[in-house]
């Protein structure tokens, strides 16, 4: 007796063992032909099952008959031992039977069908029959397996019924598994996703797989581990598997079980990092000040920015144009270190209002301004012009004023390009805003004041700031730039909250999903290479120091972090790869496989290869919501392609939700052509499981969401009694807060709320992602919304965020609409839906049109923009804010001022203010009558004491 390596698995085994004991591999695998006649093959010949023939050194020496000779000699053995009946075909065992025979099944021609093979048979003094046998099997070799798993399979449910009916007793004498469970726990394949719908049973399905491979299959427990994502998921398995059932498997994180190799692995066990804040806010706040570079780096990307993402001037609709424009709303650097201070009267309430903050309609505006901040030219943000222009409606209010010395100018930004042309405008808009140009541009002529014009868009392509700085030594002023320590040392001691902290939890966030992502030291210059933009440029070189100052800190403290446990730990398996040495497992059972990120993937698959375990992936592409963190949902709805071949099963019977929700939801959730396509069955019906009560949301929206939220309580009560747990789903953590700051409602700690009107029932509130994996008798969703903190959620990840996670575009809100699913299933009855009137969720709408459900008439079914007030005149938002040159709150149009610019004090009547013709310095803004409640125009000097005015105006 010799031993020998198994050619599978590796392991050492004996020369007269029937089959591998570690993989199962048969004995005539084991079996090394010599093949010292020929030369032109190596490795081992088909009885060997892995070997590397050079086909057309073969056949141009022609000596493949003696090989096909061979080949024929053990095919028939090897093919009765791969179709055992007892024992499943596994894809490495069939990949490496086919590997072996293909290449003698190639040269043989076919194309006449019988006649061909009997005239090769012929010729080359081959077998007939034989070779005739051998080519029918491996032509249908594929489909054989197939069938031959299927019967292997039935056998299996057959011998096993009363073992199958009972195997969960353990843990609930209830729990009878399905048809499709079963097939799940018996399919043996190398790779095997496992494609669980909501509410489908999975945990129990992987308890039962657990328990079969132990009792049935004879695994060693050792030799199995259970890796999920959450403690609370693991807890679960534990309590089933390691408790209940009593079988000593590993069941743990995705980190805890890198951090385990990693720590076996180190001469000194190194302590988990949970102060990352701490860290890069030392380099950020001191550390920084000894690297002169880093410094002048930052201050640039918080200067120039930090608040401009890449796409910021591409848009695909007008309509898009209107959100940006109103949603711009940013504070500069002199606003931010509290050199900003203004003061203006407030011309309704008599008082003198400080204004501390200065906050800029433009990004570019923004630009500017810091560019002018930061090299030592004063300037006024808006400052009303000097001369008083003759039967204008309004005070001219160029962007900015600047001094230096004697000198002085205006600077005018148009959002246009050098051609005064844009492709956002209609034809009519930019003749508006062209005309408005050249009457700014005669103004200042005809009183002999400086402009300076600045664009969006320049010919030559270079930045805008570069021509800023031509304008302005072309008309004499000096640049002074301020020392880039002082500026940042103000940033960091004045504006913590503003700036610092901002970009501490940005950087934490980058570093986390560039590790998670599996980047490495060398990972910048590749990101590099995917990218032209200025600011992705200017924050890989900060991020790139950064990241090596906290890898460097956590090094000198022995010290590791979540996303390099798994990294570190994936550089282990490469090393015992490359030398040859192998882990013990048999079986690796991983849970919620949709939330995946490419280093855990990784560290999988590296494992699979080391260990030459099988791998069963177990999820639900439908409910994979944490692309945010790193996961891919590629790595899930490929992952045969990806890990090389297996088995893709279905468990598509749910207990939870009734067949009407979820055929409901699944439709929904399948509009994403990416999702795996299934139907889902349930053995429950309710007809109509989707409720919508509608409130106001135009006023006292919080009062109207919780007295919506107290008829649908009152409904479930009514229905099926008080003692009922019911999930209150938002969004976002701050919906179940505007629920809570009501006298109906009270916390009474972190998820547990209280109604006083019904306090039998179980209350419990949480956003969506947290009730992922959950299941109440009702569920109450809040938050439907059309609005960027609606739901769907409209805000968009920076594009630096961007580069190092993996975005689902294969349909709007692909995620979103993932997430929807889980909070439409986590219920067992029925769904509410809070549906405000006035500014529905697009989700919302589409579920009303597309299954008629019963709705208010005055429901607004249009989708509405993010921004309900809009501009009279031309379309745009209004924002609200105080304006200082008035000297009141006032609702003014978003749109560039050039086109539109329009404002009033008062969105019932929407009148523009404009100057008062009888007096010198008031404004007619909108009044309304007590007793009438009939509108009209009135000067704000009504209350002047010195110069009262009493002009009034009716509306026309």
């Amino acid at each position: 007796m010799a031993l020998i390596n198994c050619p599978e698995c590796g392991r050492l085994i004996s020369d007269k063992a029937t089959k591998c004991p570690g993989c199962g591999l048969p004995a005539s695998f084991f079996k090394q032909v010599a093949a010292s006649n020929e030369p032109q093959v190596s490795g081992t010949m088909p009885s060997g099952g892995k070997y590397v023939i050079d086909k057309q050194n073969v056949i141009s020496n022609g000596q493949i008959k003696v090989s096909i000779r061979n080949a024929l000699i053990t095919f028939e053995q090897d093919y009765r031992d791969l179709f055992s009946p007892n024992e499943y075909i596994d894809s490495r065992r069939a990949d490496l039977f086919r590997h072996g025979y293909i290449p003698f099944l190639e040269p043989v021609p076919r194309d006449n069908g019988q006649q061909s093979i009997l005239s090769y048979a012929l010729e080359n003094a081959i077998d007939e029959h034989h070779l005739n046998q051998f080519v029918s099997k491996m032509t249908t070799l594929d489909h054989d397996i197939e069938q031959h798993n299927d019967r292997y399979i039935e056998w299996r449910l057959s011998e096993y019924k009363e073992y199958f009916d009972h195997i969960l007793d353990d843990i609930d004498s209830n729990i009878k598994l399905d048809e499709e469970q079963r097939r799940a726990v018996i399919t043996d394949d190398n790779h095997c996703l496992l494609v669980a719908g909501a509410g489908a049973g999975k945990t129990t399905t992987m308890a039962a797989k657990v328990k079969y491979l132990v009792e049935k299959q004879q695994v060693n427990p050792k030799d199995i581990v259970v890796i999920s994502y959450t403690n609370k998921a693991i807890n679960e398995l534990k309590e089933r598997i390691n408790k209940r059932l009593n079988i000593p498997v590993m069941i743990a994180t995705f980190h805890a079980f890198a951090f385990d190799i990693v720590k076996k692995t180190a001469d000194i066990s190194p302590e988990v990092n949970f102060q990352s804040y701490s860290i890069i806010h030392q380099i950020l706040s001191k550390t920084i000040f000894d690297n002169k570079a880093l410094m002048r780096n930052l201050v640039l990307f918080l200067g120039y920015y930090f608040d401009l993402p890449e796409d910021a001037f591409k848009f695909k609709t007008l309509n898009e144009y209107h959100q940006f424009r109103a949603a711009a709303d940013y504070e500069t650097i002199k606003s931010s270190i509290g050199e900003y201070i203004s003061h203006v009267a407030h011309k309704r309430q008599k008082q003198i209002k400080t204004i501390t903050g200065e906050y800029l309609r433009s990004i570019q505006e923004v630009q500017i301004a810091n560019y002018l901040y930061l090299n030592s030219i004063e300037y006024e943000y808006e400052k009303c012009y000097e001369h008083d222009i003759p039967k204008s409606r309004k005070k001219y209010t160029p962007d900015f004023y600047i001094t230096q010395g004697e000198l002085s100018a205006y600077i005018e930004h148009f959002g246009l390009n050098q051609n005064m042309q844009s492709d956002i405008y209609s034809p009519q808009q930019l003749m508006t805003y062209q005309k408005s140009i050249s009457d700014k541009r005669r103004i200042h002529k005809y009183f002999n004041t400086t402009l300076i014009e600045t664009w969006s868009f320049y010919h030559d392509r270079r930045p805008l700031l570069d021509h800023l700085r031509e304008e302005l030594t072309a008309r004499g002023f000096v640049l002074h730039p301020r020392p880039y320590e002082e500026v940042y040392r103000k940033l960091v001691d004045t504006s913590n909250d503003k700036y610092i902290v901002k970009l501490i939890f940005f950087m934490m966030n980058f570093i986390e999903q560039y590790k998670t992502s599996g980047f490495d030291d060398e990972g910048f210059a590749f990101l590099r290479t995917r990218t032209d933009n200025v600011r992705n440029l200017l924050f890989l070189d900060i991020a790139e120091a950064v990241y090596m100052f906290y890898q460097s800190a956590l090094k000198e403290r022995n010290q590791i972090d979540f996303a390099d446990m798994i990294n570190d730990a994936n550089a282990l398996m490469s090393d015992m790869k490359q030398q040859g040495l192998t882990m013990s497992y048999r079986y690796i059972i991983i849970d919620e496989f949709q939330d995946i990120a490419r280093q855990r993937f990784n560290l999988t698959k590296k494992l699979s290869e080391i260990s030459q375990a099988k791998v069963i992936a177990v999820g639900d592409d439908w409910q994979s919501i944490y692309a945010f963190a790193g996961s891919d949902i590629n790595l899930f709805t490929r992952f045969l392609e990806l890990m090389g071949s297996g088995k893709e099963m279905k468990i598509t019977h749910t207990y939870r939700n009734s067949q009407e929700l979820i055929d409901i939801a699944g439709q929904f959730v399948q509009k994403n052509s990416l999702q795996i396509r299934r139907k889902l069955i349930s053995p429950k019906s309710l007809k109509d499981p989707i409720k919508l009560i509608n409130y106001d949301d135009s006023f006292q929206a919080n009062d109207h969401l919780a007295n919506a939220v107290l008829e649908a309580l009152g409904r479930i009560v009514k229905e099926y009694g008080p003692d009922q747990s019911v999930l209150l789903i938002g969004r976002y953590g701050f919906d179940i807060d505007r629920l809570v700051n009501n006298k109906y409602f009270s916390l009474i700690n972190q998820n547990e709320l209280k109604c006083w009107k019904y306090p039998q029932i179980k209350l419990n509130g949480m956003t969506a992602h947290a009730a992922k994996g959950l299941g109440y008798d009702q569920v109450i969703i809040l938050n439907m919304l059309e609005s960027r903190f609606g739901f769907p959620c409209q805000i968009e990840d920076d594009p630096i965020i961007k580069m190092v996670t993996v975005e689902d575009r294969n349909i709007p809100f692909a995620e979103e609409r993932r997430l929807f699913y889980v909070a439409l299933t986590r219920t067992k009855n029925r769904v509410y839906i809070m549906a405000p009137l006035h500014r529905p969720s697009r989700f919302l709408v589409e579920l009303i049109e597309d299954y008629n459900l019963p709705h208010s008439p005055e429901m607004n079914l249009s989708i509405v923009n993010l921004f309900k007030n809009k501009c009279p005149k031309c379309g745009f938002p209004l924002k609200y804010e105080f304006n200082k040159n008035y000297g009141l709150p006032l609702y003014i149009c978003s749109n560039e001022v050039e086109i539109c610019d329009f404002m009033t004090n008062n969105l019932t009547f929407m009148r523009d203010i404009y100057k008062c013709p009888a007096c010198p310095d008031g404004y007619m803004i909108v009044k309304q009558n007590r007793e009438t409640k009939q509108g009209f125009y009135g000067c704000t000097n009504f209350y002047n004491d010195e110069k009262p005015c009493n002009n009034t105006v009716t509306f026309d």
